[in-house]
């Protein structure tokens, strides 16, 4: 049988209502008719019998598809499920995601449950669609985005049980990007986050851990760097930051501002760099061992010990110079880079690396796979996705502009999600000068040549 002429069982019930309210709306208007002009006596209390009945009918199709689409939250709400809704099943059914059951000895299409919930004023929604073991076709691998309107999905997985496939879906319309026209703008909106945590937009915070941010030139992952370091700036804890930009470039001069003696730009000032921050980790790591006794699996935030964060602005930039230098140096630099993502989340140690590219001939697969927040800012190649987040993920179709681009978190976003830095409306030069001093131990600025 033709799938054309196949109807769904909530269709023909739809139909068969349809149908009966018309015959009585029929029959109402005859039999008023006929009494009107013609003088043809009707019983009143069978007249009366047949509206009564037409309106029951009337009303229970009204309730029931308002109790489908959520009447009670709102006139819009109901009509903007209702439409999707129907958009969605229609889409099963061109991908064959259904069953074939028998209704008065006809074939018709059983469709999976669906539900659909709106959150924070239709910004975002979450779409469950029932997983069943004889639908044939997977439904992840079911095309839903042209049926969603304007809204995209953002991450998808099935549930615990295994019984829905769970959407979660954002309106593309909406933007989540933050516009600060003063620092002390954006410093009021941070205050309200955790000491321990950063935030990228509106609805996106991530805890404070070893980071990857790649974006070509122009892709913003420099203003992203801004932001995350007038953040830690801002929080009544003392971050204590190190800061490497072999090319010498805008982070260089914020270092200078913000601590010389924890900025470096040459090659072996980096390693010098790196050196004295694993000391202090090491540091660090007998301090909490100390303590641990009292407090097994505890980490740096349970003892109120400050976080250390090494930004490593074009990270390939300096490792194409340590690829050129002996054995000994190499190996050197590897495993300082790789004691800090191997032990620094307990101890409080994080590394931030900034870099345009993250394949394996620039950054080891190694250290790669240790930094749980990855962000790929612009419209990148496919190859620059998949190192990053790894074969078979799927990126939101989407075109970014500046500062925008994806990113991924453990339980917070396992598929890549979309994000958008802040624009930021004010001198980021004062803005970093007002902080001189703040970090770690100030030292003037010292003379370029």
């Amino acid at each position: 049988m033709k799938r054309s002429k196949i109807k769904t069982s909530r269709y023909l019930r739809g139909q068969l209502l349809l149908m009966l309210e018309s015959l009585l709306l029929v029959l109402v208007t005859g039999i008023f008719l006929l009494n009107k002009f013609l003088s043809f006596d009707i019983s009143a209390t069978i007249f009366d019998s047949i509206i009564c009945l037409f309106f029951t009918i009337l009303l229970s199709s009204i309730v029931l598809w308002g109790y489908r689409n959520h009447l009670f939250k709102g006139v819009k709400y109901a009509f903007r499920h209702y439409i999707i809704c129907l958009s969605i099943r229609r889409s099963l059914i061109d991908s064959d995601y259904f069953v074939i059951r028998q209704f008065f000895e006809n074939d018709v299409i059983k469709l999976p449950k669906i539900s659909l919930l709106f959150e924070d004023n239709y910004q975002r929604a979450i779409l469950l669609i029932e997983n069943r073991v004889n639908y044939i076709h997977r439904l992840d691998n079911v095309q839903l985005s042209s049926a969603l309107k304007s809204f995209v999905v953002e991450n998808s997985y099935l549930t615990k049980n295994e019984n829905y496939y769970c959407f979660e879906l954002f309106d593309s319309q909406f933007e989540r990007r933050l516009t600060f026209d003063s620092v002390a703008d954006m410093y009021a909106f941070s205050s309200h986050i955790s000491n321990t945590e950063l935030f990228i937009d509106k609805i996106t915070q991530v805890p404070l851990h070893h980071s990857l941010i790649v974006g070509q030139t122009g892709s913003g992952k420099t203003y992203g760097v801004y932001s995350f370091l007038l953040q830690m700036l801002n929080k009544p804890i003392n971050y204590h930051l190190f800061l490497a930009d072999p090319k010498g470039s805008s982070l260089s001069v914020i270092g200078d501002i913000l601590n010389q003696k924890c900025t470096a730009e040459d090659v072996d000032e980096i390693i010098n760099l790196l050196r004295q921050f694993n000391n202090k980790m090491e540091y660090r790591k007998s301090k909490l061992k100390a303590k641990l006794p009292s407090k097994l699996e505890a980490s740096y935030i349970d003892f109120g010990f400050p976080p250390y964060v090494f930004i490593f602005d074009e990270y390939a930039a300096f490792q194409s110079v340590v690829q050129t230098m002996d054995k000994k140096h190499r190996d050197e630099v590897n495993k300082l880079i790789s004691q800090v993502v191997l032990q620094g989340r307990q101890l409080g140690f994080f590394l931030f690396i900034v870099m345009q590219k993250s394949d394996s001939s620039s950054l080891p697969t190694m250290i790669r796979d240790n930094l749980p927040l990855k962000i790929v800012l612009g419209n990148a190649e496919q190859q620059t996705y998949v190192t990053a987040f790894g074969t078979g993920v799927e990126i939101p179709n989407y075109n970014f502009r500046i500062g925008e681009g994806v990113f991924t978190y453990p339980g917070i976003a396992n598929n890549p999600k979309i994000c958008a830095f802040s624009n930021l409306n004010f001198d980021i030069n004062d803005a970093f000068q007002s902080k001189r001093g703040l970090c770690n131990n100030p030292r003037s600025m010292k003379k370029r040549g």
